[in-house]
C-alpha cells in the first residue's frame, strides 16, 4: 500500500499516462494525414481526367463543342486543397505548396468557365423546350377551332412537320455563348499544367505514406 501511494509510483502512472496520450494523439495525426492526402491525390486525378476530356473533347480550335460541354462532369465539388491544404504548410516545400496551390487556381479558373457555359447551354435547352411545347399547343388549339372534316389529320401532319424541323441539325439554334465565356474557358485550359508523374506528386504521396499506383 506504501508503495501505491507514493510518490514515485505516481510519476509511473504519470508518465504511462502521457504516454498512451502521446501515442493516441500520434495515432491520430497520422490517420488524418493519410486520409486527407487520399483524398487530395484522388481528386487531383479526377481534375487532370475532367480537365483534359474538356480539352479533346469540349473544344475545337476556338469553337466550344455544346453537347460535350453539357455532359462534362464538374472539375470538381468541394476544394479539398482548400479544405487541407493547412495540414501541408510545415510538410511541404514553399515551393512544392506554390506549385499544387497554382493548380488548384488552374482547375477553380476552369471550372467556373466551365459551369457558366453548362448554365447558358441548359438555358437554352430549356428555351428550345418551352416553344417546341407553346407551338404543338397552339397547334392543337387551332385544331380545336377548325372547321374541316380531316382538321384531325392535318394537326397531326403539322405536329409531325414542327418536331421534325426542331430535331433536325440543320434548324437547330445554337447556344448563344460570349465570347468572353470561351475564350476564358482555353486560357484556362492552356495554363493546366498535370500533377501527376511529377516529384511535387510524389513528395505529396510520400507525406501522407500512400504507395500511388
Amino acid at each position: 500500500m506504501e508503495f501505491l501511494n507514493s510518490n514515485f509510483f505516481q510519476t509511473i502512472i504519470l508518465v504511462i499516462t502521457v504516454l498512451v496520450t502521446l501515442f493516441i494523439y500520434l495515432n491520430k495525426e497520422h490517420k488524418s494525414l493519410k486520409s486527407a492526402t487520399t483524398i487530395l491525390i484522388l481528386q487531383i486525378k479526377n481534375i487532370e481526367k475532367n480537365i483534359e476530356y474538356l480539352k479533346v473533347e469540349g473544344i475545337s480550335g476556338e469553337a466550344i463543342n455544346e453537347q460535350q460541354l453539357h455532359y462534362s462532369i464538374p472539375i470538381f465539388e468541394e476544394n479539398a486543397w482548400d479544405k487541407y491544404k493547412h495540414i501541408y504548410a510545415s510538410r511541404l516545400s514553399p515551393s512544392d505548396f506554390a506549385k499544387i496551390e497554382q493548380f488548384y487556381e488552374v482547375a477553380q479558373a476552369v471550372r467556373i468557365q466551365q459551369l457558366q457555359i453548362k448554365q447558358k447551354i441548359q438555358e437554352n435547352i430549356f428555351a428550345k423546350t418551352a416553344h417546341y411545347y407553346q407551338q404543338q399547343f397552339n397547334r392543337l388549339n387551332a385544331c380545336v377551332m377548325d372547321g374541316r372534316s380531316d382538321r384531325e389529320t392535318l394537326c397531326q401532319t403539322d405536329m409531325n412537320y414542327a418536331l421534325t424541323l426542331y430535331k433536325s441539325p440543320m434548324f437547330s439554334v445554337m447556344t448563344f455563348i460570349h465570347k468572353e465565356f470561351g475564350s476564358g474557358l482555353i486560357k484556362g485550359l492552356n495554363r493546366y499544367q498535370r500533377l501527376t508523374g511529377t516529384t511535387i506528386f510524389e513528395r505529396l504521396s510520400k507525406i501522407g505514406k500512400i504507395k500511388d499506383k
